[in-house]
């Protein structure tokens, strides 16, 4: 892989970081009019109708093996990474599941190695190691009360879920095109989490508010269409540890993008944790 290839890859994860850091603030917003299970569906019923005619276009074969590696993804991307972190995060507080969640690439690089599908190497621990000093700065993870366990445990088994369909990935991309790819993890998991909305459709699609639905259709498209097309894109050209370290972004934007929404105030110490959070981005990059 030349360097030109994997510096474009790097670029395509940076930018769904942003993009998530961004859908974080409208999930905020979508939440005040939805549950989570309708917002999770609605977000891969969108994306699904823009991947399965691509799927048409691009067609490939896979073998059983690498079907259920799909499913596998699927499960681990979708529905678990989405149902996990929406019932864990109802029981802790915003900067607390924030924490946990954006544990992910630390997940992402203990099973990068122990499969060997990627190296720790010090330059790369060094950049992870200030890119998470950055992260506990930003978000100031407070005590968890015996309350909280439960909640805690889940949301820190949806960082190890992404972290799961990351690596898993990986292999997949080296025989197959990432658009295909993607779009078959997008339409398997918009039908396992279809039993969970499905008490909720009718509310979905009765919908009038005009700033929901931009929202809803921002999610589906850019946050899950084109997020998970760039995640997979871009993992299929650098490590995943690399790849992993990137999602230390998504907290940062999310907390300047809520600043021009709804107003809330920007520390100095939110710069400075923003500040090493990309300062280990270039270290470990």
């Amino acid at each position: 892989m030349n360097r030109a290839s994997s510096g474009f890859g790097y670029v395509e994860l940076v930018s769904t970081s942003i993009i998530w850091g961004v859908t974080y603030v409208l999930l905020k917003y979508a939440l005040s009019y939805l549950d989570p299970q309708q917002i999770a569906f609605s977000r891969f019923l969108v994306s699904s109708v823009f991947f399965i005619p691509l799927i048409f276009v691009i067609r490939e074969r896979y073998s059983r093996t690498e079907i259920v590696t799909l499913l596998i993804l699927a499960l681990t991307g979708v529905l678990l990474y989405q149902l996990l972190f929406i019932w864990g995060e109802s029981g802790l507080t915003a900067g607390n599941a924030s924490f946990i969640v954006s544990l992910e690439p630390i997940f992402i690089a203990i099973l990068g190695v122990m499969i060997k599908e990627d190296k720790l190497t010090p330059r790369r621990l060094t950049g992870l190691i200030v890119a998470t000093i950055g992260l506990i700065v930003l978000l100031r993870p407070t005590s968890i009360t015996g309350d909280e366990l439960l909640s805690a445990v889940l949301v820190l088994l949806s960082a190890l879920s992404w972290g799961i369909f990351t690596v898993a990935g990986k292999g997949l991309l080296s025989k197959h095109n990432p658009m295909n790819v993607t779009g078959f993890v997008s339409v398997f998991g918009a039908i396992m989490l279809f039993p969970f909305a499905f008490s909720g459709l009718q509310g979905l699609f009765s919908i009038r508010n005009p700033y929901l639905i931009l929202s809803l259709l921002f999610m589906g498209f850019f946050a899950t269409f084109l997020g998970y097309y760039l995640w997979f894109d871009g993992l299929k050209k650098v490590s995943p540890i690399r790849a992993g370290t990137t999602l230390y972004i998504t907290p940062f934007v999310t907390v300047i993008t809520a600043s021009y929404i709804i107003s809330e105030p920007i520390e100095f110490i939110t710069l400075l944790g923003g500040a090493l959070i990309i300062i280990g981005l270039i270290i470990g990059g």
